[in-house]
């Protein structure tokens, strides 16, 4: 512990030394084995990570219950839902709702939305002073690459049906919509997932990723719910804006879409090559789509608002699929220099 109160984590070099015929060996620094109640004959497990490195952990828990819990003090709901949420990215694996001094009807509503909200977290306990829910996920069922994979499928159909909005199709806005919860939830879950990684190394052969690997996954997801986020914005007035006199909104909206298609592409790949294409090809788009913008919008026209908010979205859309590029150009490098 430092004079600061902080704990001061250990690192050193240690040499390995051969034993009998073949075998070798490394000895354990004795403060650790001190600290951590250790003697000759305790069991530590040695586990190999993604990047080739050890860990050894003397807890023989897979995955250690983390117990929070939130108490209500008759606050709005979507305060409560804001709070349950923090926990569940930050990895609790329990959590106690308690009432003051009871649970009200609007509260109750608030913790099962939140149930549904998220995988893995249920209701187990529910009484009138508080509500208990447990994670019945295993961490690793669900790799972040097929998360993200799973996720990017969701918001690309969002932003699809968006398009066909745009062309005519009014009746899609409700489930474009709608979807969004799904993404929202799938998003949570693989930021959920890197976030008890941190804390649990064991985690990482799991999720068969390394931190830096947890870090651009949970990058790359949060960049697509915002790309879903903005196909909702688009699918809400895409019928009214697809109205609006002119050629060039629809080419660039799916020009957008081919850009996301083309970046997630190169990330699931670990192509640099292609994602550096398709940053060039982003710039130039959005260049396009800027320069429309402005021009038109010097014009008198009709529904303006609308026409705002389609650009808007198309462009983000546009500036979040570079961003993915950008993570695979990264994450390359890094899997190279290993």
């Amino acid at each position: 512990i430092s004079k600061h109160g902080k704990r001061r984590y250990m690192s050193e070099s240690r040499k390995l030394q051969k034993t009998g015929g073949s075998t070798l060996i490394v000895s354990l620094p004795k403060k650790w084995i001190t600290e951590n109640k250790l003697k000759a004959g305790s069991e530590v497990r040695l586990t190999e990570q993604p990047n080739s490195t050890i860990i050894i952990d003397h807890n023989q828990t897979n995955l250690r219950k983390k117990i929070s819990v939130v108490k209500c003090n008759d606050e709005e709901s979507q305060h409560l839902f804001r709070d349950l949420i923090g926990v569940y990215l930050a990895g609790g694996t329990e959590i106690k709702v308690t009432g003051n001094p009871r649970l009200t009807v609007k509260e109750r509503k608030t913790i099962r939305k939140f149930s549904a909200s998220v995988i893995g977290l249920e209701i187990i306990e529910e009484e009138a002073t508080q509500a208990i829910l447990t994670d019945m996920s295993n961490p690793g069922a669900l790799p972040f690459r097929t998360a993200i994979k799973r996720l990017y499928k969701i918001v690309s159909a969002m932003y699809n049906d968006s398009i066909l909005i745009l062309e005519g199709s009014e009746d899609l806005a409700a489930d474009v919509v709608d979807r969004d919860k799904e993404a929202d939830k799938l998003q949570w879950f693989i930021e959920r997932q890197f976030n008890m990684m941190l804390e649990n190394s064991n985690l990482s052969r799991q999720l068969e990723a390394s931190a830096f690997e947890g870090v651009v996954y949970s990058n790359v997801a949060r960049y697509l719910e915002r790309i879903a986020d903005h196909a909702c914005r688009l699918a809400e007035i895409g019928y009214v804006a697809g109205l609006i006199p002119g050629r060039k909104m629809l080419p660039l909206a799916k020009d957008a879409g081919d850009i996301m298609k083309e970046a997630m592409k190169s990330f699931i790949n670990s192509d640099p090559r292609k994602a550096t294409v398709i940053i060039d090809k982003g710039k130039k788009t959005m260049q396009k789509a800027q320069t429309y913008f402005e021009n038109k919008y010097k014009k008198e026209m009709e529904h303006p608002l609308e026409f705002s908010i389609a650009m808007d979205a198309i462009m983000r859309t546009i500036a979040y699929s570079t961003d993915i590029s950008e993570a695979t150009i990264n994450y390359s490098a890094k899997k190279e220099n290993r």
